[in-house]
């Protein structure tokens, strides 16, 4: 009898979990899903960014200066921006740095001379933001 005394106690005072395991699935599923919503949104914004410069052109003018020829695309156009456009050696090396104030448009084309510390072989636009 007092195995049967013994497992009433136990009965009576063992803790169950406090989730069913049906419990645990809904709650681990729903981490999930909320998970996976916020990489989603995270991942649209960084697809879909207001601002994008393309490359179409560089003239390697002289020995200390290129010229860039770049669009750039505002979706955001009642704003202004700054694209950044440098010149690399033939190397890889930075040779020239410039920030180029964008007036706030919807598309534009624009032209930046860079000056250079030695002969670049190209012109690139680094990065734009809005300001």
């Amino acid at each position: 009898m007092a195995s049967e005394e013994q497992d009433e106690v136990v009965a009576r005072y063992a803790r169950s979990s406090r989730l069913s395991r049906r419990g645990r699935i809904a709650l681990g599923t729903s981490g999930v899903l909320a998970l996976t919503g916020v990489v989603s949104y995270i991942g649209l914004k960084q697809a879909t960014p207001p601002l994008t410069a393309t490359v179409l052109g560089y003239q390697v003018a002289s020995d200390h200066s290129v010229d860039v020829r770049f669009q750039v695309d505002n979706r955001k156009d009642d704003r202004a921006a700054t694209c950044t456009v440098r010149a690399r050696s033939s190397n890889g090396d930075e040779v020239g740095r410039l920030d180029v104030p964008v007036p706030a448009a919807r598309t534009q084309e624009l032209t930046a001379t860079v000056k250079t510390s030695s002969r670049a072989i190209t012109g690139e636009v680094v990065e734009c933001r809005l300001t």
